[in-house]
């Protein structure tokens, strides 16, 4: 159905209806699991540490400083608008440093924890 714009007894426009582009639920779904380019002042990518992809206030540090981690082991649990979020190790290794803990407030980008 067309909208037709009709003044003094005449017709001005003629327009089809307005319809929002159609978006599918892929365009609202980010990955949160998947680790951040760690950038250095060099421009490359750092793998000795873990940065938060999202603002948050941390809810659980289930690792301690020099415990062996696997790919994909839960690292950070974040809360993030009233939402649970396991940040997960990017690789495989040792913990060197843990740099939040319970409470804190944290930043997207900040370093959350470091690898030997």
């Amino acid at each position: 159905m067309d909208v037709e714009v009709i003044q003094d007894d005449e017709l001005i426009e003629t327009q089809p209806p307005f319809r929002p582009p159609q978006r599918t639920m892929d365009s609202y779904v980010t990955p949160v699991n998947a680790p951040l380019p760690q950038k250095t002042k060099g421009g490359g990518t750092d793998k000795k540490s873990l940065r938060s992809p999202i603002n948050g206030v941390v809810l659980e540090v289930p690792v301690k400083e020099g415990q062996q981690v696997k790919d994909n082991d839960v690292l950070v649990v974040l809360e993030a608008m009233k939402m649970k979020t396991n940040i997960s190790s990017p690789q495989s290794g040792k913990i060197k440093t843990i740099k939040v803990k319970a409470g804190d407030k944290i930043e997207t980008g900040q370093i959350l924890l470091t690898f030997e």
